[in-house]
This record gives C-alpha cells, structure tokens and sequence, in this order.
C-alpha cells in the first residue's frame, strides 16, 4: 500500500503482543485487546503471518513470491464451478472480481 512506517509500525506492535500472548490465533474487540474466547494458542500460521511480514519489510521485492499468474486460472475455476448461473464459461474478470475470505 505504499505505507512502509504504518507496516513497521503494526510488526513492532505484533512482535511486543504476539509472543508475550502465546502467538493466539485471533483477538477479539474492534481494537483487538482481547484474545478471542475460542482462539487457540501457538498456533503456526500466527507465527509464519508474523515472519512473512517481518521479511516483507526488510525485501519488499519478494512480495512477488507470493503471487503467481496460474493463481488466477485456478480462482476463475473455483468461482466458475461454485457460481449459481450455471454458465459453463466464465471470464477472467469475473473470478478476480470475487471476494473469497
């Protein structure tokens, strides 16, 4: 997003909470104060989100890495089969116009 500082800040503030909080999966509250009621602990993917990010700030140009052009072929095949239309062709502008959370 262009914000270098907001990003190193966000890191410096997980790298004080993150650890000191057993590395939770989630916290609750519109300010994120809480671990969440059924958040688990230690969870691995905390941690591997928190050093992706950590070396994304430091090599901006391996954001590249996590992208590739076939994600694309395999989002327009998800959308395609799950849409309710039914149409047996479907666009490349419709799979990336698709939110998938």
């Amino acid at each position: 997003m262009g914000r270098p500082d907001l990003a190193q800040k966000a890191v410096d503030s997980a790298e004080k909470r993150l650890s000191a909080d057993r590395w939770p999966e989630y916290y609750d509250t519109r300010n994120g104060r809480f671990i969440g009621k059924q958040s688990r602990l230690m969870q691995t993917w905390t941690i591997a989100g928190f050093l992706t990010s950590k070396m994304l700030l430091e090599n901006p140009e391996k954001a590249s890495l996590l992208f590739w052009e076939e994600d694309f072929e395999l989002l327009q095949n998800c959308v395609c089969k799950l849409s309710k239309s039914g149409r047996r062709k479907c666009s490349r502008f419709a799979a990336r116009s698709q939110f998938i959370v």
